[in-house]
Order: structure tokens, then C-alpha cells, then sequence
């Protein structure tokens, strides 16, 4: 569907992914980057599959999200 975009755990993955992404910071910082591809897809009047991720990146950057990959096993 055009112009969707979902946030939350509506993602798949392994069990042990799961167990990484069902934590609430992370689920925030989804919330997050959704509503910044909206706000940019707007901006660029482009679908949000248009937008280029490194873009999104840059915003999530500047409004200082954490998006360094950890592991913790």
C-alpha cells in the first residue's frame, strides 16, 4: 500500500532476534525512524520505499539516536 508505513514489532525474525527487538528503547527508535521517513517522504514528495536509507540515518543522527549495532551474546 502506498504511502504506509508500520512501526512496532511487526517485523520478522528468528527467535533469538526477537528477543533483541521486542525491548522497549529499540521499539521506540522504530517508532522513530517511521516517523522520519514520513516527515522526509513528505518533504521529498517521494514514497517512503523511495527514500534512500542513508538519508534517514543522517535525521535519526542529527536528532541523536543511537544506531551502532550492539551484541550482547
Amino acid at each position: 500500500i502506498d504511502g504506509l508505513i508500520l512501526s512496532g514489532r511487526n517485523i520478522s525474525g528468528t527467535h533469538m532476534a526477537h528477543s533483541n527487538f521486542r525491548v522497549m528503547p529499540i521499539c521506540a527508535n522504530i517508532g522513530q525512524a517511521a516517523g522520519v521517513a514520513a516527515a522526509l517522504s513528505v518533504k521529498h514528495s517521494v514514497e517512503p520505499r523511495e527514500l534512500d536509507a542513508k538519508l534517514i540515518q543522517d535525521v535519526l543522527r542529527k536528532q541523536e539516536a543511537r544506531l551502532e549495532k550492539t551484541h550482547r551474546y
